[in-house]
């Protein structure tokens, strides 16, 4: 398997076989249903048939040009005309033994065929099975039935598109149940996908946070440093310099947040969930000491500087001082905001006659947080939304972004993706 994207592993093994399976992916419009099928067939490597009663090529194209590669247009079919394009087949079509298939069926079997990996996408099935004349239950009801038996006969992969989100009966019949939704953290969107049902194998996981950005369903993971660095030829790396002249900024030392943030600069307070803040400051800290700057580490976090140290180069590592003050010479300190041993006005005025950058570290509803963070040249909440480590930026404004550390180039980086 490859592809675009990233989906849970108990989808992954949930396909790995060659057997027809059938998934049904439900929601309310806008969750990313389209999107979660349109990824699951570049990841399945498969041949792709597109059914629709709302979507022509040019659009399919527009909204996801990756797809080129995985549906051809002839293979995007519009259900709602009663004649279609005739297809080039090289041998003779195979009986059916539904001899009450509707036309669809028909187009989709005669595309299918002589695929090795086919995948079809019924985008959405309501709209289609109103389209071809199955209005009763009971109808509806035979129908699916035939298309699930088709599936799991010619070994295709059916997936289905629906908009409702109760019980019905399709739901029994598929291999497969996922519900996909979008949910609102203080006017920014999250989304959640919820493997409901996957025949056969053991869900062990079943909610995961997930993106739509780049036009690609991405279902996030959070594997700890530790994990990641295993078996790792590590290597220091070069610092993220920024460029636009600010002196008395710093680096975070992610590039998405530099773009976001302008990067860190005086009083930077981090309120919530520790685990993002420390992924942050370990980033930030590598990043300025191997730009030749001082960082200052408060004791209660001392216990960074055993992931930090060995990506900093050995002539910048006497850059790092270790105390329990915040009066601290150095560019960027890091630190509890209960820990600081002055007045917090007092503090933010030392910094910006210093030129000092702080990264403080807070509680939910800290009272020294509460008393500055409206000064505070960044204010970002840190969460963990199904495990995955997040922030957004009150100040400045910002989406809900998903944090993940990134060793592919030898070295801890942190990689900040938006929920969109």
């Amino acid at each position: 398997m490859g592809g675009k994207g990233y989906l849970p592993e108990e989808l992954l093994n949930f396909f790995e076989d060659e057997n027809g399976k059938t998934i049904l992916v439900k929601g309310p419009p806008g969750t990313g249903k389209t999107i979660f099928a349109l990824t699951l067939l570049s990841i399945l490597r498969g041949e792709g048939v597109y059914l629709s009663t709302r979507v022509d090529p040019e659009m399919l194209y527009l909204t996801c040009p990756w797809i080129k590669d995985e549906i051809s247009e002839n293979n995007i079919v519009d259900a709602t005309r009663s004649e279609r394009p005739s297809v080039k087949r090289t041998k003779a079509i195979k009986p059916l033994k539904y001899t009450d298939a509707p036309e669809f069926l028909r187009s989709v079997y005669e595309r299918t065929e002589e695929m090795e990996n086919p995948v079809v996408i019924i985008d959405s099935w309501d709209a289609v099975a109103s389209y071809t004349g199955f209005y009763e239950p009971k109808d509806r009801e035979r129908l699916e039935h035939n298309l699930c038996d088709f599936a799991r006969k010619t070994g295709t992969k059916m997936i289905f598109i629906a908009e409702y989100t109760d019980q019905r009966s399709l739901d029994y019949l598929v291999d497969g149940v996922i519900i996909v939704e979008y949910m609102q953290e203080s006017d920014r969107i999250l989304r959640r996908m919820f493997i409901q049902k996957l025949r056969g194998c053991a869900i062990r996981n079943p909610l995961s946070l997930f993106t739509l950005n780049g036009g690609v369903f991405k279902s996030l993971k959070y594997e700890p440093l530790s994990e990641k660095l295993r078996e790792l030829d590590l290597t220091t790396p070069g610092p993220i310099e920024r460029t636009d002249g600010a002196d008395d900024y710093i680096s975070t030392g992610v590039r998405e947040l530099d773009s976001l943030l302008g990067g860190y600069r005086y009083l930077n307070i981090f309120e919530g969930d520790f685990l993002p803040f420390r992924m942050l400051a370990q980033a930030a800290a590598i990043n300025c000491l191997n730009s030749g700057k001082r960082v200052g580490i408060s004791a209660v976090h001392s216990e960074m500087l055993d992931e930090i140290m060995p990506f900093v180069r050995e002539d910048f590592r006497e850059n790092v001082i270790e105390e329990n003050t915040t009066n601290m010479d150095c560019n960027m300190i890091i630190v509890d905001i209960d820990d600081i041993d002055m007045n917090m006005r007092d503090f933010y005025a030392d910094l910006r006659a210093k030129g000092k950058v702080a990264l403080c570290y807070a509680r939910e509803n800290s009272a020294k947080s509460l008393e500055v963070r409206h000064i505070a040249s960044t204010f970002i909440r840190t969460k963990r939304y199904m495990g995955i480590p997040c922030i957004y930026a009150e100040t400045p404004f910002t989406k809900v972004y998903a944090l993940e550390w990134d060793v592919s180039a030898g070295f801890p980086a942190v990689r900040a993706t938006p929920i969109e």
